[in-house]
């Protein structure tokens, strides 16, 4: 695994992960910190409020006996302070005379710690006076106006408060204390430092702190691992296509993850098998091209060399006799008669391939375009006394098609059938359903000539073949293509070959729409 910061999709997901772990921590942290805030108090206030009852209730039933020795001076008993000594929170008394009880001796303890932790500068905290109507007297006026409630109407109450002889926010609980008439004979204040709640609530907020960072280590991890993972893949698929690029074509991702970048492997692994067909077909092209080239060089060297021969002959009058000059024009006719074939027929396939050349194109019988056809054939035919015949199963055959180029298409399938056929044979059209087959009885082909028959320039190396320019099958194919058709040629060495024209289906006649209509 290559180095994080090196890999900039690997660096982005670690920092968008914790970026968002951040900010879920901090509004979570937010969130948790005010709840569990109110929580801690809340429940604090209650667990405060069950101890001031049991307080009140404890010294409720020794109230006779308190009174006895100390009359009303309940807060004045040592047994308040032997209740403030078994209790964690601080307990002061305020009896019906007003008198407020501090335990003292915890007082200066607590006030000695609070000196030494808390004071930086030592300075002395004031003690509360030790006349307890004085110390009622030194309260703060919305305590002293709770406890007067409290002794009114027996009213509970909650409050927080700085208390100034303990140097701290507290939490106070007041609760009524009731004789045997139910009397309020006393209020009991019990204190807890707001501050033990503070540190609570950071100890858990500390907990949640550790807890994110944990996640965060654990998430920088795992979105290496996973970044790792993915920019694998991506890391392979750039690599690849550099080689495509270098027309390595054969590379493969072989992805097999069922994801987006599994499917855009996978539709590069397309890619890459379709330049590799492509490239292999332009290598093709290119053989064809260069051997297209080397045939029409060597098919038009022929005929111009011959025609330059006789012209310099007879410039330089090497010839002279009458019947040797007619011989050489009679010679350079018929080269140019062919150079003019060659040429037209390079037109027609360089017209018939480009698809923007326009065919014309209407509703025609093919019936009567073989038949036209066969006529014109038979009298090429007539030298070597070939009988050709025509057997069509309906007629008409109606479809739309350039009547001019299916005649030259079918006449050049005659044409070679007649020049591969022996004297006195035969050739058969025919017609059946929607095939059209042409077959002769000549001298057949090859087998490893039949798949080039319709190749520009591919010629059968034979006696009879020896004035064909190899364009004829490849211009009826094109035809045929242009025209929807499929082309076939089966041929057998010594037997004869048969072309089969599959048609594209029959058109609907006019009556039939009339009859329809």
């Amino acid at each position: 695994m290559s180095w994080p910061f090196k890999n900039k999709i690997a660096l982005k997901l670690m920092l968008c992960f914790t970026a968002v772990l951040v900010i879920f921590g901090l509004i979570i942290g937010g969130v948790f910190y005010q709840f569990f805030k109110e929580h801690i108090v809340e429940s604090k206030q209650r667990s405060m409020r069950v101890q001031a009852q049991r307080i009140a209730t404890s010294i409720s039933s020794n109230l006779p006996l308190l009174e006895q020795h100390h009359g009303d001076g309940i807060a004045k008993s040592n047994f308040i302070n032997f209740i403030d000594n078994l209790n964690q929170e601080i307990v002061w008394v305020v009896d019906s005379q007003r008198n407020l009880n501090v335990n003292k001796e915890r007082m200066a303890r607590r006030m000695q710690w609070r000196q030494k932790h808390n004071d930086k500068h030592n300075h002395p905290f004031p003690e509360p006076p030790r006349d307890p109507k004085e110390a009622f007297a030194k309260l703060p006026r919305h305590i002293k106006e709770r406890v007067e409630n409290c002794f009114a109407e027996g009213e509970r109450f909650t409050i927080e408060e700085y208390n100034v002889w303990l140097k701290d926010i507290m939490l106070t609980v007041g609760e009524p204390v009731y004789d045997t008439q139910g009397k309020v004979k006393a209020v009991v204040l019990l204190h807890s430092p707001r501050q033990g709640l503070n540190k609570a609530v950071w100890e858990g907020l500390q907990i949640l702190l550790i807890s994110l960072g944990a996640a965060l280590a654990l998430v920088i991890v795992l979105s290496l691992v996973l970044s790792w993972r993915f920019t694998r893949t991506l890391n392979i698929m750039r690599d690849n296509a550099e080689q495509l690029a270098d027309r390595h074509y054969e590379v493969r991702n072989n992805v097999t993850q069922k994801d987006e970048v599994g499917e855009l492997a996978r539709t590069l692994d397309v890619l890459a098998e379709r330049l590799q067909l492509a490239d292999e077909e332009s290598q093709k092209l290119e053989k064809l091209r260069r051997e297209f080239i080397a045939n029409i060089s060597h098919e038009l060297r022929t005929p111009v060399t011959v025609i330059r021969g006789s012209l310099e002959a007879l410039r330089d009058g090497v010839v002279t006799e009458p019947a040797d000059v007619a011989e050489f024009y009679e010679q350079m006719y018929n080269e140019s008669l062919f150079l003019q074939r060659l040429i037209n027929d390079l037109l027609d396939l360089s017209r018939l391939q480009n698809t923007d050349f326009p065919i014309e194109k209407e509703p025609l019988d093919l019936c009567a375009v073989v038949q036209d056809a066969v006529r014109g054939s038979r009298r090429l035919g007539l030298e070597k006394e070939i009988t050709i015949t025509a057997k069509l199963d309906k007629e008409p055959y109606l479809l739309n098609g350039d009547y001019g180029r299916l005649r030259q298409m079918l006449m050049i399938f005659l044409h070679n059938s007649i020049k591969f056929s022996s004297e006195k044979s035969s050739i058969e059209v025919e017609l059946a359903g929607n095939k059209l087959k042409l077959s002769d009885h000549g001298c057949g082909m090859k087998a490893e000539d039949v798949p080039h028959a319709f190749d520009r320039f591919y010629k059968a190396r034979n006696e009879q073949n020896k004035s064909g320019s190899g364009l004829g099958l490849a211009i009826a194919k094109q035809i045929a293509l242009r025209h929807g058709m499929e082309l076939s040629l089966e041929s057998e060495l010594g037997k004869g070959t048969t072309i089969t024209v599959q048609l594209p289906p029959e058109i609907a006649r006019e009556d039939e729409h009339d009859e329809q209509a």
